[in-house]
């Protein structure tokens, strides 16, 4: 007859490698889920806190505020190309240049919308947008039609 044996204390083993392999495919789930792009809509100019100190003129704001965005109109017309900046008639591309610099030179970088019309050929429209980013504008976009 045979005596059972007295067993000691059995230690656990932890294996590690399938825990590791889990956080690595939580790593690369959140890694690809993750967006690197950058936001689509700024916050609006009217959240923004007024800075502190400094000069506290009311010029100044009422001119930043007027270009929350640039909105470029494009219209054609017997083959002469018809601008408005801001609903204020622009008389050719240099001046367009000139307004766009000098709203730039502000330190703020609204976006610069350009809204062709369907007279308007792709030479031209693709003419302003690159008035714009010579300007200096970060973000030119083209205006869509719900058509």
């Amino acid at each position: 007859m045979r005596l059972p044996q007295a067993q000691g204390p059995r230690s656990i083993e932890l294996k590690m490698t399938p825990m590791i392999d889990v956080v690595f495919l939580l790593l690369v789930f959140f890694v690809w889920t993750s967006s690197f792009d950058l936001p689509e809509f700024d916050l609006q100019a009217s959240i923004a806190r007024p800075p502190v100190g400094g000069l506290e003129s009311d010029e100044l704001n009422e001119e930043i505020e007027e270009f929350d965005e640039i909105v470029i109109q494009l219209n054609q017309v017997e083959g002469q190309l018809i601008i408005y900046m801001n609903d204020e008639m622009v008389s050719s591309i240099d001046s367009l240049t000139e307004k766009l610099q000098s709203v730039l030179s502000l330190g703020i970088q609204p976006p610069v919308i350009i809204d062709p019309s369907d007279t308007v050929t792709v030479g031209n429209a693709v003419k302003v947008y690159d008035v714009a980013r010579q300007a200096g504008s970060d973000r030119v976009l083209f205006a869509a039609r719900a058509d």
